[in-house]
């Protein structure tokens, strides 16, 4: 016992060593908090020395955030945003709109069938009065395509402190309340109820860290109806057989509920609409299940 109090206090130290080194790095000083720490705790686990766990941490920063990142700049968005919202040009507000979901990696793939996309899905779900979307990136610069009443609620979750700003300044230009929020979904499992849930492309990154995550956090959503997307192609523009792999994923997330699935496959994105009569409501930390892949 009183070996184990003493070691306490060095776990601590190098446990604030490893997010203070990954979060004083230019690529990652914007991640939440909350994100590092969970993923650090993990790597400081398995290495043991605060140096190799950082050096860690970072590659898993990288696959599941830093690789889909580009450059972008919110103060110049939020300019050109507010121009074209002033001027109440629709065809305006879609032209600029589409120019930025076209500088991140995930939007970008869904512009070529950005008219179809939420028409389909909404014609499944109904006009919800309030989304829930997880991991969202730039996905609210969509809510023209939305079709949301005046008094929707739009609650936005990214782990990007600097996106989560412009987001709730976009929000607010759109006539939205600032609902956008940093919170690693993994740690902290949303307990907001929404009408509608959005997991766009999203699985993968959180199998990435622990398998059967995603299951695990469907079932603590608050919502009637999920919203489950993946991606048919690489970043690269290959196959590689995504889509059988990714049904495969999604069928093991959704095994032995009695929740119904409706599947909508677009040019660039498979779909998952899924409706369930119950709502989550188990709280919680995810424990990652598999072991460390990368040595």
């Amino acid at each position: 016992m009183d070996i184990l109090k003493a070691s306490a206090p060095s776990m601590v130290s190098d446990l604030e060593k490893v997010v203070a080194s990954v979060a004083s790095s230019k690529k990652y000083r914007a991640v939440c908090n909350d994100t590092v720490r969970r993923i650090a705790e993990r790597e400081l686990a398995h290495r043991g020395s605060p140096k190799a766990a950082a050096k860690a941490t970072k590659r898993r920063l990288h696959q599941i955030y830093g690789g889909f990142e580009q450059p972008f700049d919110y103060d110049l968005a939020y300019q050109q945003l507010a121009a074209v919202y002033h001027a109440g040009s629709e065809a305006a507000i879609l032209a600029a709109s589409r120019k930025l979901l076209g500088q991140h990696s995930s939007t970008r793939e869904r512009l070529p069938i950005l008219d179809q996309f939420y028409a389909e899905i909404l014609a499944i779900t109904g006009r919800p009065a309030s989304i829930l979307d997880l991991g969202c990136g730039l996905n609210p610069l969509a809510l023209p395509w939305m079709d949301l009443d005046g008094g929707a609620r739009y609650i936005a979750l990214d782990i990007d402190t600097d996106r989560i700003r412009f987001l709730n300044r976009y929000l607010a230009l759109a006539g939205l309340a600032p609902l956008a929020r940093c919170q690693d979904i993994l740690s902290q499992p949303p307990r907001d109820e929404a009408d509608l849930a959005l997991l766009l492309k999203m699985s993968p990154s959180l199998e990435r860290q622990g398998a059967g995550s995603t299951r695990w956090l469907l079932e603590r959503l608050n919502a009637p109806f999920l919203v489950v997307s993946f991606a048919v192609k690489s970043l690269g523009g290959r196959d590689k057989g995504m889509p059988d792999q990714y049904k495969r994923q999604f069928s093991q997330a959704v095994e032995n509920r009695d929740w119904l699935v409706e599947k909508l496959v677009f040019e660039t994105e498979l779909v998952f609409v899924v409706k369930r009569e119950q709502t989550g409501s188990t709280a919680g930390t995810f424990a990652a299940e598999t072991d460390d892949q990368d040595g």
